[in-house]
């Protein structure tokens, strides 16, 4: 799995994606980690190149793609 830091953000620790089974994990400031799945590897892609990570979750994979809290 690719994970990336995001020290930058107000709200996320860091997330990661595996390739292979299109999942896509958040762990939260908060201390919550989801896992969403079917995220599509363009999609990690343009997470990875916002600006904001929060937002662009926000604005792109909450309510679009199925998810759990692990």
């Amino acid at each position: 799995m690719i994970w990336i830091d995001t020290p930058e953000s107000s709200n996320i620790v860091r997330f990661g994606y595996e390739e292979n089974t299109q999942i896509l994990t958040v762990a939260f400031k908060s201390g919550g980690e989801y896992e969403y799945f079917d995220v599509t590897q363009g999609v990690f892609e343009q997470m990875q190149a916002a600006a904001s990570k929060g937002q662009f979750l926000a604005q792109n994979i909450k309510g679009h793609y199925r998810y759990a809290r692990i």
